[in-house]
């Protein structure tokens, strides 16, 4: 994969913006061969550990990121970072059947941002095949 051997980078953007921390050097990053990942840091510097409340934060202050972009730093970048790309982030024969089901009728080419515009509770999660709750 084009992301193996490069430096991973885990980034809790409200944990961020919570300390005034200087904006987030994202494209920086990318530019210099790094994979960025979007995570919760704690409650001690956020209302909640909410990872669509991160990738909203991440799209609103990185001018010019795509929702398929900040989709992928919370699916396949983080698989890549543990090695893990072929069973976790993804969806194909093979990989764990860890998966979250949203609301979603629009099209196809939408899909991305409904996914980081979403903020109601998920209506069913399944891990390694069982679904949890719905």
């Amino acid at each position: 994969p084009p992301w193996r051997g490069r430096a991973q980078v885990a980034h809790c953007p409200r944990s961020h913006a919570y300390f005034g921390h200087a904006p987030f050097p994202y494209r920086r990053l990318l530019e210099a061969g790094a994979t960025v990942s979007l995570g919760t840091d704690s409650l001690a510097s956020c209302d909640s550990l909410d990872l669509f409340a991160e990738m909203r934060q991440f799209r609103d202050t990185q001018d010019g990121v795509t929702a398929e972009e900040v989709v992928k730093t919370v699916t396949v970048h983080p698989a890549a970072a543990l090695h893990l790309e072929d069973q976790l982030g993804c969806v194909m024969p093979g990989a764990w059947a860890d998966l979250i089901a949203l609301p979603f009728t629009g099209s196809a080419s939408a899909a991305y941002d409904a996914v980081v515009t979403h903020e109601e509770p998920t209506r069913w999660m399944m891990v390694n095949g069982q679904i949890l709750h719905d």
